[in-house]
């Protein structure tokens, strides 16, 4: 009977300890994710200035919904003469070309697909650490499929658009005609 307690008592001790670091690890986890987020709304903030050159004055999506699949569009009063535009923004720490393609979320293109058929133009542009690109949606120009990340702990694979990279040009060439 003293043996059984022991073995219990040896089991109760390396469960705890087993919850304890996976609850560390959970803690650890999520802050990454949050540190994620807080990134991807800042450099949104710093990239407006810039994208507001090409595209004019831009409506942050965000503002209402920190989860909008797209950060911007024109602004809502521009007149039925002027072009509309629906653009994502997205950083990524790598170079451009480090993969064959570059994703976005699925969610993305369907917001796309709509903004197309409210007469308006989408985009997305990719902030690498080389330079800034973008692509202009197009049907024929993706393919679906699954992609994402497991450096915070656990995979978060989901489905996205494979945009082939001789399909994405650098920011500096769009031209943008009113």
């Amino acid at each position: 009977m003293q043996l059984l307690r022991i073995q219990y008592s040896f089991i109760s001790i390396n469960a705890f300890k087993i919850l304890f670091f996976l609850s560390i690890l959970k803690y650890i986890m999520n802050n990454i994710k949050k540190q994620d987020l807080q990134f991807g709304l800042s450099m949104e903030q710093k990239a407006q200035p810039r994208l507001e050159l090409i595209f004019g004055k831009l409506y942050n999506n965000n503002n209402h919904n920190k989860y909008h699949p797209i950060d911007f569009k024109t602004n809502k009063c521009i007149s039925d003469n002027q072009n509309k535009y629906g653009v994502e923004y997205k950083r990524r720490r790598i170079n451009f070309g480090k993969h064959p393609t570059l994703m976005v979320n699925k969610s993305k293109i369907i917001k796309g697909r709509e903004y197309v058929t409210r007469a308006m133009k989408v985009f997305y542009i990719w902030e690498c650490d080389d330079d800034w690109y973008y692509w202009e949606l197009n049907e024929d120009e993706f393919t679906m499929g699954t992609g994402g990340t497991s450096r915070r702990g656990r995979d978060e694979f989901v489905d996205v658009a494979h945009i082939k990279n001789e399909y994405i040009f650098k920011l500096n060439d769009l031209i943008i005609l009113p």
